[in-house]
């Protein structure tokens, strides 16, 4: 709808903690969130604007001229350090999150094999497999008579990234060096080392993709065969489209395995889940009260927008706030209540951009948490205060986990 700035309200500007850290951002969203249904943030010398009412969340998921391509990024954005500032000019590739129309549906049809229903339970077969083995090595620790384990150091991130780096077919080396390339990536306020690290990652793939006589067989290898038919992939969009599923792929599903035994290892034995029905639905829970990103992806009106009374001006940069949609008015950061099973959260987004990898997401979560909490039954937190969150705006996960196993 097009109207006069004048008809409309602006949105009042609050807060939140744009560079990353070691605390919960959580508590600090939900706040900004209470503001008003529409915010507007200090970002980069500039503001952002920020939906935050849950219904209006979704008039922005769905919303036609809320665009998403990369070419309407805004000049104070692109710098680099941040994801979406060292996004390649869309001549080399555009990633699948930063496209819309014709090109968001062609790279879309592309993934779409990968992801199959097929090759998901294949896949679920190779996370079983390393899952067995993570746990293997926490039974014999604790047999050597380690008093305790890191959660997220020694089980929750090293699934996700082992399991990636196999169905890309990178080179076994590769898993301890991409770690330490995204947690600098993501997670460093020191915005040199996060430039110094996207350099890293872009030139790692670029690297595999120009000499893949390194690769096992995989997803990487798949998109080079397919250099030929009306879908042809060009050797750009393979390196910007790996980079995407190693964030994504390793990143989100680690965060939310974490938040998931989380929740679970703070509570008795008792009140965790014990079916296939109740881990999947501790699944969904942990999504919508610990969303990964709790704002996702960018969106760029390509028009002034009247959204609920509140005007976003053409060319704005907007975030959408998963953490306010997924709750009610009233329930703060710690709301995790394992009967709601996650009913109606966003955190694998709405629409044409819902999250093409959340079928393999869930399943690696299930398979991860199932036999954590199979092997390891009395497992407990080693205290509320031993665990460290780390997080901005845009992410956030556990850091530190500490349990005990028996």
């Amino acid at each position: 709808m097009n109207t006069t700035r004048t008809d409309l309200k602006e949105a009042p500007e609050t807060s939140m903690p744009v560079d990353p850290g070691p605390f919960d951002c959580m508590p600090e969203l939900l706040a900004a969130a209470r503001v008003a249904p529409v915010v507007r943030i200090p970002y980069l010398g500039e503001h952002a604007w920020v939906v935050c009412d849950p219904e209006l969340v979704r008039t922005a998921l769905a919303h036609p001229r809320m665009a998403k391509d990369i070419t309407l990024v805004p000049d104070f954005m692109r710098r680099p350090g941040l994801m979406v500032g060292s996004q390649p000019p869309p001549e080399y590739a555009r990633a699948m999150i930063m496209s819309d129309g014709a090109d968001h549906a062609r790279i879309r049809r592309v993934h779409q094999p990968v992801l199959s229903p097929r090759n998901t339970e294949k896949w679920g077969e190779r996370v079983g497999v390393k899952v067995g083995g993570f746990l293997t090595e926490l039974e014999q620790s604790r047999s050597a008579g380690s008093a305790g384990v890191d959660v997220v150091t020694d089980y929750t991130h090293r699934v996700p990234l082992a399991f990636i780096s196999e169905m890309l077919g990178l080179p076994l080396e590769a898993e301890r060096r991409l770690r330490s390339i995204t947690d600098v990536m993501l997670y460093s306020s020191d915005y040199p080392a996060r430039r110094e690290a996207v350099g890293a990652l872009f030139g790692a793939v670029e690297g595999w993709v120009k000499d893949p006589a390194p690769l096992r067989e995989g997803v990487i290898t798949g998109f080079l065969a397919a250099a030929d038919g009306p879908d042809a992939v060009t050797e750009g969009e393979v390196v910007v489209w790996t980079v995407g599923m190693i964030i994504t792929g390793y990143e989100t599903t680690g965060s939310l395995i974490s938040a998931s035994l989380y929740e679970a290892l703070r509570r008795p034995p008792e009140e965790r889940p014990q079916s296939e029905e109740d881990i999947r639905g501790w699944i969904e829970e942990a999504l919508r009260v610990h969303p990964p990103f709790p704002h996702p992806t960018w969106r760029f009106p390509t028009e002034d927008i009247d959204l609920g009374g509140y005007l976003i001006p053409k060319g704005a940069p907007v975030q959408v706030s998963i953490a306010a949609a997924n709750r009610g008015p009233d329930e703060g950061a710690d709301s995790f209540e394992a009967a709601r099973a996650g009913h109606g959260h966003l955190s694998f987004g709405l629409g044409m951009h819902y999250c093409i990898g959340a079928s393999l997401v869930r399943l690696e979560a299930q398979i991860a948490v199932r036999e954590f909490l199979r092997r390891f039954p009395k497992a407990r937190l080693t205290g509320e205060d031993a665990v460290v969150w780390e997080s901005e705006w845009m992410i956030r996960r556990l850091s530190t986990l500490p349990a005990v196993l028996n």
